[in-house]
């Protein structure tokens, strides 16, 4: 699928597979501008919600009574009132394939960027860091992020899912094993011995390093993407 960056108007090519969730937030290549993507319905459920039940009629019957004809109208009446409202009033969307307990839709990427840093023990490293912000009117917790990294091709490299609010330090990032590093983002955040909060309108840090590269000239891209979060 090809998606436009809504500042810049640079046209890409998105690979819609990649997209497993109904709405993912990108990051533009060209201006590191942040969009929203939503994933396109497949043709064929398009398709199949269209198509109308087919309605056999009636087979013809013998002439019969007033009183007759009405009682044989009436089962009609109430299956034709019944096709009717099923094609013209609106049902709710299942919500299955998103629960509503992910609590994602009033926070959002703020910025993100992505750099390489040498480490002593694991060599180079790419670390993206970024804000995430809290617009629900109420404090959230254990706001959990998934981050990727794509090869020129638009296939996954590398990934990490991580939480917001575990910043690292450049001395960290230089010089603590990669492994004590992933640790330390993918733990809850805490803060005076308790689960750190993000206000109302508060704005959460997160970073987040990748080693073990493969070669540079087929890195491409990176994406971030909320997963979740929970009422404080």
């Amino acid at each position: 699928m090809i998606v436009q960056c809504e500042q810049c108007q640079k046209q890409f090519k998105l690979n819609p597979d990649h997209i497993k969730r109904p709405t993912v937030k990108v990051r533009c290549s060209n201006c590191q501008n942040v969009f929203s993507v939503s994933r396109p319905e497949p043709v064929g459920v398009v398709e199949k919600a269209l198509a109308s039940p087919e309605v056999k009629s009636p087979p013809p019957t013998r002439p019969a009574s007033s009183r007759r004809l009405l009682i044989l109208l009436i089962p009609l009446l109430v299956i034709a009132g019944g096709i009717a409202l099923w094609l013209y009033l609106p049902w709710p969307v299942s919500t299955k394939t998103v629960p509503k307990t992910t609590g994602i839709e009033q926070l959002h990427l703020v910025k993100s960027r992505g750099f390489f840093v040498d480490n002593k023990q694991a060599g180079q490293l790419f670390v993206i860091q970024g804000r995430i912000r809290n617009d629900f009117p109420a404090p959230r917790r254990w706001i959990h992020l998934r981050a990727k990294l794509y090869t020129t091709d638009g296939q996954t490299a590398r990934q990490l899912d991580f939480y917001a609010g575990n910043m690292l330090s450049d001395k960290q990032l230089q010089s603590v094993p990669l492994g004590e590093l992933v640790g330390l983002i993918q733990r809850p955040p805490v803060k005076q011995d308790r689960v750190q909060t993000i206000a109302a309108r508060e704005e959460v840090t997160f970073t987040v390093p990748f080693g073990d590269l493969p070669e540079l000239t087929k890195l491409s891209d990176y994406s971030v993407e909320i997963l979740a979060s929970q009422p404080a």
